[in-house]
């Protein structure tokens, strides 16, 4: 509604979303600060201001999160939980283990909508990576023993499992939720749309890619160095989320905005403020559908 002009409306909404009897007068010129920021940038269709030098760090991020998000394995895992299971010879029943793989998924995810706006998007992205690094290393491991090296794996037919529910915890608490939450949060208003867009589009595409290649993968490299290889790589994202990704807990988006294009940025300090965007911002994670 601002960037339309009709300023009265907007702060009728604001007022709305916030409470009666909350003062939005800060947040509401932060919001028209922000727009003006916006118009003062180069007057550009979004497409072309997408790609330019002041919007490529959000952008970079965006796809970044995603990328990590899918390399990860997760729709690799959850699709062929059972062949997994049946070639890791578990001694578990392997369609018991995919429905409890399936039941800590869902678990997880609510648990991950509380722990958000307490822990912060960092430290569970940096937890989500650990633990997806160091579970798939050791299915790696278990395979490379058992395939590769002929062990008799029979009294650690737990492993697979427990693997498994802990991978899914990791990432269910963090690279599953948060790279969707942050799409709102740190893409620039003028562009959101249009970048929202294009980090869906690249998301689903390495889902298709990873799903499709998997088995073709496991050919060529085995199992073991199929997990191997995601293990590294969410190693790789933890190393991303440390020197790239910022932290927006308790942060406006106007504030998130200006730290991370410039446009701005010595105006207003930043201030913290509560949002409602750990619910309101979430998308169903990829690996449950």
């Amino acid at each position: 509604m601002v960037i339309s002009g009709k300023h009265q409306k907007a702060r009728k909404a604001l007022q709305w979303l916030r409470g009666r009897n909350t003062d939005v007068s800060y947040e509401f010129s932060e919001i028209e600060k922000s727009n003006k920021d916006a118009e003062k940038c180069e007057n550009e269709s979004a497409f072309k201001e997408l790609f330019s030098a002041k919007y490529s760090r959000p952008l970079i991020i965006s796809i970044g999160l995603m990328f990590f998000q899918q390399l990860s394995g997760i729709n690799a895992v959850i699709f062929y939980t059972v062949s997994i299971f049946k070639d890791a010879g578990s001694t578990i029943d392997e369609n018991l283990s995919t429905i409890i793989v399936g039941i800590v998924n869902m678990g997880s995810t609510f648990v991950a909508t509380m722990l958000i706006d307490r822990l912060g998007r960092k430290i569970l992205l940096y937890v989500s990576s650990t633990l997806m690094t160091i579970t798939l290393l050791i299915l790696g491991t278990f395979f490379y023993a058992k395939n590769v090296m002929n062990v008799d794996t029979t009294e650690y037919g737990w492993v697979p499992l427990g693997s498994f529910v802990v991978f899914v915890i990791g990432f269910s608490i963090g690279f599953g939720p948060i790279p969707w939450l942050m799409l709102g949060e740190i893409l620039p208003a003028k562009i959101r749309g249009t970048a929202a867009a294009l980090a869906t589009g690249f998301n689903w595409s390495c889902t298709f890619l990873v799903t499709k290649s998997f088995q073709d993968l496991k050919a060529v490299v085995g199992q073991h160095g199929a997990f191997w290889m995601f293990g590294v790589i969410c190693l790789f994202g933890l190393f991303f989320v440390i020197l790239l990704v910022p932290e927006t807990q308790g942060k406006s988006l106007e504030d998130i905005e200006r730290n991370l294009t410039g446009c701005g940025k010595d105006k207003v300090p930043v201030r913290t403020v509560r949002r409602m965007s750990s619910i309101a911002n979430l998308k169903p994670l990829p690996s449950s559908i």
